[in-house]
């Protein structure tokens, strides 16, 4: 794999096999190596042992389920980033990319699209791994999509395609979520208060989400999002839930369009003071599995879903 210049890479490579998978971590982290960055390997286990025998002076993640949400691997990042500074090198990372269902694969694509806006010009050089044989075609053209550069015969080169983050996500929709076909749980129309809505939504989530913890983190995120509602959206303010045995979705909705754009919270507003407040939507996208946002001529809509936890 060719070398790349100094600053920030973010490429992609879809491999299609194991044995490209390696070569291609190895090929990443080597130069790493050479360079004295701080290189870390994210990868499966199966191919964490071959990296540390190879190059011990490498850090490695065994990647497991479920992939961290966008927030905690954006920070995540950000602190190796502020690591490597402080030492004086630039960060290089390799990570396999993976998950487990369709929705999944589509949460992740607009995480690689938030990833690429948050870190903008930092100084670090990310690999991220899309095996073909796991990947669906249309998501893997959407996550070349969100990076500046792929992986062409061994070399990183500059890809056309790329779009800015924003205009990707956009152009991506509002995956759709079969649940909201049938009849929702709550029906709130025009709330009274943030109080009230708060405890119709702490009622109508209830023993939904497979534990106490899931049932309080989703309403914890909803109420984030309907006291944005009330504080800086337009009355009426309004609520559904709908809940299966496999997912269940909440919907906020006011009558305001002053839309942040739909990268919004996956970093707090204000940074990391959190004295500032502007927390909601990442505390919501911490939270929940999937947080979708939806600006239409009647105001905003914020559309939180998150799987039921099923007892093994």
């Amino acid at each position: 794999m060719g070398a790349v210049a100094p600053g920030r890479v973010h490429a992609l490579a879809t491999p299609v096999d194991d044995d490209a998978v390696l070569a291609a971590v190895l090929g990443w982290a080597r130069l790493g190596e050479d360079a004295g960055d701080l290189t870390v390997a994210a990868v499966l286990p199966r191919f964490a042992e071959h990296v540390r025998a190879a190059l011990p002076g490498v850090e490695v993640c065994e990647v497991g389920s479920p992939t961290p949400r966008g927030p905690e691997g954006i920070a995540w990042q950000l602190g190796m980033v502020a690591r490597a500074q402080a030492e004086g090198r630039r960060l290089r990372v390799v990570g396999q990319v993976l998950c487990d269902d369709r929705r999944s694969w589509d949460e992740l694509v607009r995480s690689e699209a938030a990833y690429e806006h948050v870190l903008g010009q930092a100084p670090v050089a990310t690999l991220c791994l899309y095996d073909r044989r796991r990947t669906p075609a249309d998501l893997l053209d959407a996550a070349l999509r969100a990076h500046p550069q792929q992986v062409v015969d061994g070399q990183v080169v500059g890809n056309a395609g790329h779009v800015d983050p924003a205009a990707l996500v956009t152009s991506l929709g509002v995956p759709v979520e079969p649940v909201q076909q049938e009849q929702p749980v709550l029906v709130v129309d025009d709330a009274t208060s943030l109080p009230a809505l708060r405890h119709a939504l702490r009622a109508a989530l209830q023993g939904r989400l497979g534990d106490r913890d899931a049932d309080e983190d989703v309403h914890m995120a909803a109420s984030e999002i309907a006291a944005n509602a009330f504080r800086h959206g337009v009355r009426p303010v309004s609520a559904r839930v709908w809940a299966s045995a496999q997912r269940v979705v909440v919907s906020i909705s006011d009558g305001g369009h002053t839309f942040a754009g739909p990268l919004s919270g996956y970093r707090p507003a204000h940074g990391d003071d959190l004295s500032r407040g502007g927390m909601g939507l990442w505390l919501a996208r911490k939270l929940c599995d999937h947080v979708d946002l939806e600006q239409t001529e009647r105001g905003l809509t914020v559309r939180l879903t998150t799987a039921v936890r099923h007892q093994a």
